[in-house]
């Protein structure tokens, strides 16, 4: 009776149209990430299951250029105030031999400590001698006046030592002190009357030319290898002295004879040397 009651039931059920409907989250309309493709009967299209891609924007990386510097300025207060290039010395007449040739052997005796200073050699009496020597020898067999000019000097230190040398017009003390920083050397050509060195003999050389090594800014002086006296070795001038001196040879107005007044008419210019 119980089996029958039972299955009585049961096909009331179904003949009621009974059936389970699943229940669905709402959906907010136009919610981010949402999917609208749902139908009324709850089902819904295969790709609902599928999360959406979230968008990603790109990263803006904003580079900020450093404040500009003054490069002149840093390189400025790098400068020590002592500064002194380690240049053997080598006398113009190192026998003290002041005859005709020694006289005018000035520049011969500058680009020798040049040479020697870049090779990283001692320089003695004995070499400076045999070296001022040979060096006029072949200048002479080379068209080279007794006195050689600035540009002539940069010939003579390519051709014949193999140094890279440059005549420059910046004549000034922080151009000078540029050069030496770099280990470079710097030779004057200079009216050498305006130079007023006590030890020259007499008035003094009507040209002469030496090498600038270092300076003291605490007492305004370069320190120089001056080959015209035999206390040249570190020999001190004043910034404005030296600088006032600086005048190059000019041949030209040497035909008959230098005058001081000619000399002083020469240009302004200095030799920087290296490797």
């Amino acid at each position: 009776m119980k089996i029958k009651i039972f299955s009585l039931i049961l096909v009331i059920f179904f003949l009621a149209g009974c059936q389970t409907v699943s229940k669905l989250p709402l959906v907010q309309e136009n919610e981010p990430g949402s999917d609208t493709s749902a139908t009324s009967s709850g089902k819904t299209d295969s790709t609902a299951s599928k999360p959406v891609a979230e968008e990603i924007k790109p990263t803006v990386t904003v580079k900020i250029p450093a404040k500009p510097t003054n490069n002149n300025a840093a390189a400025e207060t790098k400068q020590p105030v002592f500064f002194d290039l380690k240049v053997g010395w080598g006398g113009q007449a190192p026998y003290a031999n002041w005859d005709a040739l020694h006289e005018e052997a000035c520049e011969e005796a500058s680009m020798i400590m040049a040479s020697y200073y870049f090779k990283g050699l001692s320089l003695t009496a004995h070499l400076t001698e045999q070296g001022i020597l040979s060096l006029i020898k072949w200048e002479e067999a080379h068209g080279y006046q007794v006195d050689v000019s600035a540009d002539e000097t940069v010939t003579i230190l390519d051709e014949y030592f193999n140094l890279k040398s440059q005549a420059s017009n910046q004549v000034s003390v922080e151009k000078i002190k540029s050069e030496l920083l770099k280990g470079n050397l710097v030779l004057i050509p200079a009216a050498g009357r305006l130079l007023g060195n006590p030890n020259f003999k007499g008035e003094g050389p009507i040209y002469h030319m030496l090498v600038i090594r270092g300076w003291d800014d605490k007492t305004g002086e370069f320190i120089t290898n001056d080959p015209g006296t035999r206390k040249g070795d570190g020999y001190r001038y004043k910034y404005a002295v030296l600088l006032n001196a600086v005048h190059d040879w000019n041949a030209a107005l040497a035909s008959e004879g230098m005058t001081n007044e000619e000399m002083a008419q020469g240009r302004k210019v200095i030799i920087i040397v290296n490797k």
